[in-house]
């Protein structure tokens, strides 16, 4: 139950669902071999699929590329390279 459904929202009150965590990725040639996350190694048995996704030129520039990896204890995980800033995220949906 909504203590107050007509209360105006406060900025702290809010929160992104699902925010990229900032992880260790070992690549090779630009793809992703190993990731590092909960303090656990996974080892890349396949990459299903990449993306790139280029906006906001005129802005602060976004320049990621996406993989769909298949890790080693069988689970799907998405990560991507965030080729501006040099640095790799898990993106959790």
């Amino acid at each position: 139950m909504v203590p107050d459904p007509r209360a105006q929202a406060r900025p702290d009150s809010l929160r992104p669902l699902n925010a990229p965590l900032a992880i260790n990725v070992t690549a090779e040639g630009q793809r992703p071999r190993s990731i590092v996350f909960n303090r656990q190694t996974r080892q890349v048995e396949r990459i299903q699929d990449t993306w790139i996704i280029e906006d906001e030129w005129w802005r602060q520039p976004i320049s990621r590329q996406y993989f769909a990896l298949l890790l080693d204890d069988g689970t799907r995980r998405t990560v991507y390279h965030d080729r501006a800033a040099d640095a790799w995220f898990l993106q959790d949906y």
